[in-house]
């Protein structure tokens, strides 16, 4: 917005100015006849002084049209560059579009949000198949987690943070740092019966 803006109004001043020039130039003619009216009288008058006097004003207004024309010049140049730059800006939000394709596709094989079955474990990484079974045994806070997949403080956290949003864990909230539990239907997917099944079954 702050470009088109800006060539608006570059527009309505070179618009302006373009005007003025012609008026100056309209100016410039009636005062040639005048001077060369008074060119005539003065041989006849005698009124060298006051025909040098109009021979400086023209001088005057021939000066000023040339530097008018000159900031005009100098404005054309601006639009120009403003065009260009414009030029610059659509083309990298093209490259951007280019580029944010593969980012998309890449993602659209994910697994799906919320949707828990063998082909969705099968399409995680082995870090985080390896988490899902470390949390099989129960759960378990985000330190411990990152200490048995040797991972850093931030990975886990960026790790467990991923599966809670796909619905592969689930979270204790109310405690910190997070407990992660595996979520009933990976606990299927995966062949562990759950607590409450195991306990049921040694009865």
């Amino acid at each position: 917005m702050s470009y088109r803006e800006a060539r608006q109004m570059l527009s309505a001043i070179v618009g302006s100015l373009s005007k003025r020039v012609e008026e100056s130039e309209k100016l410039t003619r009636e005062l040639s006849e005048h001077l060369q009216v008074l060119s005539a009288n003065e041989t006849r008058l005698g009124m060298d002084a006051q025909a040098a006097e109009k021979e400086r004003l023209l001088s005057f207004m021939q000066d000023w049209m040339g530097n008018v024309k000159r900031v005009v010049e100098r404005v054309n140049e601006l639009q120009k560059n403003i065009r260009s730059v414009e030029q610059e800006v659509r083309e990298m939000h093209a490259n951007i579009e280019r580029l944010s394709v593969p980012v998309q596709r890449a993602a659209a094989t994910g697994a799906p949000v919320g949707v828990v079955t063998e082909d969705t474990l099968g399409r995680l990484s082995p870090t985080e198949k390896g988490v899902l079974q470390i949390l099989a045994a129960g759960p378990k806070a985000a330190p411990e987690i990152g200490r048995l997949v040797s991972k850093s403080r931030e990975h886990t956290a960026r790790l467990m943070k991923t599966l809670f949003e796909q619905g592969f864990v689930e979270r204790e909230a109310n405690r910190q740092p997070y407990e992660y539990r595996l979520n009933d239907k990976v606990r299927e997917a995966l062949g562990h019966p759950s607590p409450q099944e195991t306990t049921q079954h040694a009865r």
